[in-house]
């Protein structure tokens, strides 16, 4: 099947590439121009060139107009300024300047041209680009560069910037942002930049966004030009979201070198102290704690009018100390006790940490590369490359009922690389062409921190003691390949604009999940009052319980195992689209679209389903791994088993 997908994608690609004429197609990285040609007397002037320069980087766009006066610019760089000159013969050539476009929107531009005989005194222009411009194509929102610099952010998150919509709740967990837009939870959203996917396809980050799980954006703030939030656009382009669409389009280098270097720094004293609803208690400062944050960007031309670079780079160091006072534990362990358990840990080899001072972190380094290269004035290609690295420790702590080991903790690194091509052209007067590609690769490989050990949990009174390997880390893996091909062919014909395309995602994902793959224990005793779990355990007692998952595949502990979901999918979208310029304040939009999704054949394990569970009290039973037909065992028992001698790479 994996054979079969990849000859597909490929197939698709080389369709796109060399038959753009009759290829389907999406695309929201660009912006686009339209507008009317009449003279003095009102009539549509024919054959009228309409030439658009977008200022920063000499880029040219161009159309002329049909029997109706009609003009029609697609795929334009967004922002600007453009400068945008008409011209035909036996007119006055006109000239407009200080345009800006707006990602995924049409900027209606009007003019009218007097005969070169006549003496105009005076002219005035009116642009329709307003708020009720009959271009605009549903609710949203579109973040500009000015916006992005004025706006106050603390995270450097999409999400401080979706708090413009109005149909946007932006929560902060431990995940960094969740954005629900129009009510639905956040992973019904769906995330472009430079129309390769950026969404959290498999759904577990919180954020939804690739890394997320981390906290970490997935791409510097600073790299970014424009985004746009879609909550309910009219256009067939945007789908495979029941929340909002957010895309993004990264900056660009132009014909002046242009850069900026900053730094961003949080500690204590730039904090609020700690909140409390009890009056009688005071408010105090947080724990020493720091958030560094900076980088540099720098774009110019390589060829003027012809060649541009751009480069972002950002480093990002927090780190967040958790001291604790152990004269606030409830439990009935002393320090000595403790030091007594460190020393007995330390007799198998393994080291848990410290228990009153567990420092979180989170480390992030993000470079982007762009280039944008204007072949002619009828094709244009832009191609982007992203990395993002990360490594987060969630420390645990310890509270008044709790003694957490740090080594208890999970640590969790993460890689994403994310390729995107663009090629823009121009074919004759009456139709346009865009391609995107793109290629996201996202290595999630969430582990314990510190060396392999099983999990314990100690019932220590009215307190718990927890050390060892975090029992959900032990064997968690996620690998995700997420290819895209996206094109849009239109055609210009009299007051309409007719849409064809197609957008492909094709979907390789790994992903390894054994809990409790080292084993997880309990002391938790019954016995008579003065019963100590602690001692128990210092004196290789029985246990009270214990679980442990293997996979039945192979003798492989932690990660690497084959007993993993490894599947292919895909989603394939055609859709055709008409929209009509009835007049400068109404536009209709009538199109169809059909998204198919498809999965990879998966067995079925009837093994698993006609299994009765024995009662007994302790017993083995076959868990499949989703999509797989893999097996992974868990053993557990409800009655003390003897002794406590574990071989983390073996079996017990």
């Amino acid at each position: 099947m994996k054979q079969n997908l990849l000859i597909l994608g490929t197939l698709l690609a080389i369709f796109c590439m060399f038959n753009a004429q009759m290829t389907l197609g999406q695309g929201v990285t660009t912006s686009s121009m339209n507008g009317t040609i009449l003279d003095d007397a009102g009539e549509p002037v024919p054959g009228a060139t309409v030439i658009a320069i977008h200022g920063p980087t000499g880029s040219q766009f161009g159309n002329v107009t049909n029997t109706l006066g009609i003009f029609t610019i697609r795929n334009m760089n967004v922002g600007g300024p453009y400068k945008i000159s008409v011209s035909f013969v036996g007119f006055e050539s006109q000239e407009r300047d200080n345009v800006y476009l707006s990602l995924g929107q049409t900027s209606r531009q009007n003019f009218t041209v007097s005969e070169s005989t006549t003496e105009l005194a005076e002219l005035v222009i009116t642009a329709g680009s307003g708020v009720f411009d009959g271009n605009k194509n549903g609710a949203g929102t579109v973040v500009n560069e000015q916006k992005i610099g004025e706006m106050p952010t603390v995270a450097r998150a999409i999400g401080d910037f979706a708090r413009l919509t109005p149909q946007a709740n932006v929560q902060e967990g431990n995940d960094g942002f969740s954005i629900s837009i129009g009510g639905m939870n956040n992973r019904f959203n769906t995330i472009f930049i430079d129309g390769a996917v950026n969404n959290d396809v498999f759904g577990l980050a919180g954020s939804g966004t690739n890394g997320g799980q981390t906290g970490v954006t997935p791409i510097s703030i600073d790299a970014i030009e424009q985004f746009q939030i879609s909550v309910a656009p009219f256009d067939v382009r945007q789908s495979g979201f029941a929340g909002g669409a957010i895309n993004a389009v990264t900056r660009s280098g132009s014909n002046e070198v242009e850069g900026s270097a900053y730094y961003f720094w949080r500690n204590q004293s730039l904090a609020g102290k700690t909140p409390t609803d009890n009056p009688l208690v005071d408010q105090v400062k947080l724990p020493d704690f720091t958030a560094k944050t900076y980088g540099v960007r720098l774009g110019g031309p390589i060829v003027k009018n012809k060649l541009f670079f751009f480069v972002s780079g950002e480093i990002q160091r927090d780190e967040t100390p958790q001291p604790y006072d152990f004269a606030d534990y409830r439990g009935d362990a002393t320090q000595a006790d403790l030091a007594a358990l460190v020393s007995k840990l330390n007799g198998f080899g393994y080291d848990p940490g410290v228990f009153d001072n567990n420092t979180a972190f989170l480390d992030s380094d993000k470079l982007l590369v762009r280039l944008d290269w204007n072949i002619n004035q009828n094709h244009k290609l832009s191609i982007r490359h992203s990395y993002t690295n990360v490594e987060n420790l969630e420390a645990g702590r310890s509270t008044d009922n709790t003694i957490r080991f740090l080594n208890s903790s999970e640590f969790f690194p993460s890689t994403t690389n994310t390729t995107s091509v663009e090629l823009k052209s121009t074919i004759g007067n009456d139709k346009a062409n865009q391609l995107i590609l793109g290629l996201t690769r996202v290595r999630d490989d969430r582990d314990p921190f510190g060396m392999d050990f099983p999990f314990v949990d100690i019932e220590d009174g009215d307190g718990t003691i927890l050390f060892g390997s975090e029992e959900f880390s032990t064997a968690n893996a996620l690998d995700q390949n997420i290819f895209t091909i996206t094109n849009n062919f239109e055609i210009f014909k009299g007051k309409h604009t007719i849409t064809l395309g197609t957008h492909n995602e094709f979907y390789d994902v790994y992903n390894l999940f054994i809990a409790f793959n080292f084993g997880s224990y309990e002391y938790r005793r019954t016995n008579p009052i003065g019963a100590s779990n602690l001692e128990d355990f210092l004196n290789d007692e029985n246990s009270s319980f214990f679980i442990r998952n293997f996979s039945l595949q192979d003798d492989i502990v932690g990660d690497g195992s084959v007993a993993a979901a490894d599947f292919n999918s895909m989603q394939l979208g055609f859709y055709v689209q008409d929209e009509i310029q009835v007049s400068d304040k109404l536009k209709l939009t009538a199109g169809i679209r059909v998204d198919i999704p498809i999965f990879d054949d998966t067995p079925v394990n009837d093994e698993f389903n006609n299994t009765t569970i024995p009662a007994i009290e302790s017993f083995g039973y076959d868990l499949m791994g989703a999509r797989t037909g893999q097996f992974i065992k868990t053993q557990f028992m409800v009655a003390p088993r003897v002794g406590f001698n574990y071989d983390v790479r073996g079996d017990q």
